[in-house]
């Protein structure tokens, strides 16, 4: 095997071509984990093996990135448990008293129909979903529930492992809908303070939609990094009003040539949000280091035109977000990333042996 050709196994370690090839690296990873999980099946003919399967498809069949698997699969984990306890004391009182038995699982139906209507809903729904799946009308074989509580975990640690080896992770996914909005933004402000000819409403609507999935983002992002929503929140606050600044620009930008009297603050402007989009797609915090000078305040001029309001404030807002990307993108790059050995094995270990044949 020429070592040339392993090259595209690090297509399946770099987070932009996983990003780029999403919903084929998740087909992937979901038939990956099936496929264990059945050859698993078919070897040790484990009693009510189908649960295991369903689990690794619930754990990962609509949740691309790892935060979110994670999540789910660890919220998977915790009912399951909780639930076949539950469902184990249910079986206990069965033989004691059906009614105290039906009594127990009531309760605990109510519980989880209370708490499934606030944070931990999943959780609190699969504690009462597996109570009655392990204790059946209470007169279940105990064997039996053990076995479906088992394949409950051990489908929820495939789906986590399958997650783990293509790592779709939320904050990349973010990192580079962001680097693309602020490229659209240089580019769009540029050619309307030029007064180029331009579909501002067109970029615009791109803008808003990668921004609408950015927002859908947040909460596994957060949920990956430990950092709060707070952070998050301020970057899309930050682009919303780029956008708002670049669609009044674009309505007025023909009446008037101010945007496009100061071309030295123009050029840096462009030149901050193409160094921001260039360091957050690539990881490299030093490209945001350098703050944008303070623009000429309107109020300096003879005649300050709207326009020449509309400049300055687009100068302000491109400066705040470039200081506040300064600040997250280090506690980003200091994210763990979802291990990755088993690739990193493979990855050695047809390196080795590419260089043994070689020899």
């Amino acid at each position: 095997m020429n070592a040339s050709r392993l090259t595209s196994w690090r297509i399946l370690l770099t987070p932009y071509y996983l990003n780029l090839y999403a919903r084929q690296a998740h087909v992937l990873r979901v038939a990956a984990a099936f496929w264990v999980g059945l050859a698993l099946n078919l070897l040790f003919t484990i009693p009510h093996g189908s649960w295991m399967l369903v689990t690794i498809l619930i754990v990962l069949g609509s949740v691309p990135h790892w935060g979110g698997v994670r999540r789910k699969a660890l919220q998977r984990m915790g009912g399951s448990l909780l639930g076949a306890a539950a469902g184990l004391v249910a079986m206990a009182l069965y033989r004691h008293s059906p009614l105290s038995c039906y009594a127990w699982m009531t309760a605990l139906v109510m519980l989880s129909a209370w708490f499934a209507l606030g944070k931990g809903e999943y959780l609190a729904l699969l504690v009462g979903l597996t109570m009655v799946i392990v204790a059946g009308l209470g007169n279940e074989p105990v064997e039996a529930a053990l076995w479906r509580g088992f394949n409950v975990l051990a489908g929820s640690l495939l789906g986590l492992a399958a997650a783990g080896l293509f790592p779709l992770r939320a904050i990349d996914s973010w990192r580079f809908l962001l680097a693309d909005n602020l490229r659209e933004a240089a580019a769009l402000y540029s050619k309307i303070a030029r007064r180029r000819e331009v579909d501002a409403g067109v970029a615009l609507e791109r803008f808003n939609g990668r921004l609408i999935r950015m927002r859908a983002l947040v909460a596994a992002a957060v949920q990956e990094s430990g950092l709060p929503a707070a952070r998050f929140d301020a970057i899309q606050r930050r682009q919303r009003s780029l956008c708002s600044l670049l669609d009044r620009m674009g309505e007025v930008a023909q009446a008037t040539p101010a945007l496009s009297d100061g071309a030295e603050q123009r050029r840096a402007i462009v030149r901050v949000l193409m160094r921001a989009a260039h360091g957050m797609r690539f990881n490299q915090p030093a490209l945001l280091a350098e703050p944008l000078d303070a623009a000429l305040s309107p109020l300096a001029l003879d005649k300050p035109s709207y326009c020449h309001w509309l400049a300055a404030e687009f100068n302000l807002a491109s400066e705040h977000l470039r200081a506040d990307l300064a600040e997250l993108l280090p506690l980003l790059m200091q994210v763990p990333p979802p291990s990755r050995g088993i690739l990193l094995l493979v990855w050695h270990w047809l390196s080795s042996a590419s260089q043994g044949r070689s020899r």
